[in-house]
């Protein structure tokens, strides 16, 4: 296992979620984001079967940050109920991993 985990959320538009992603590398809460600016949704909300369009985000963390990532997209989203999951990543390429501990340190 190693620290590092992927978050991942979805905002209702590619504005928000250029924000979000702004926000937190810029906070060294992450060193990067993937935007997906659109993706197609289908889901259940309030017993109705709803779609729609929405931005992905795959946010590159370190675990020690996972709460203070969680908070910011609480705070910033403006759903009610924001999806977010963590993904913990049990190996990858050490290169990359010793560049996110530089950016986020």
């Amino acid at each position: 296992m190693t620290p590092y985990r992927l978050v991942f959320t979805t905002c209702a538009n590619q504005h928000d979620a250029q924000q979000l992603a702004n926000e937190l590398v810029t906070n060294k809460l992450a060193a990067c984001v993937n935007l997906l600016p659109k993706i197609e949704s289908i889901y259940m909300w309030q017993g109705k079967l709803e779609q729609g369009s929405e931005s992905k985000l795959i946010i590159k963390t370190h675990a020690n940050k996972v709460e203070e990532v969680m908070t910011k997209i609480k705070q910033r989203h403006s759903y009610d109920t924001p999806e977010i999951q963590v993904v913990e990543v049990t190996s990858g390429n050490t290169d990359y991993f010793n560049w996110m501990d530089e950016v986020l340190n």
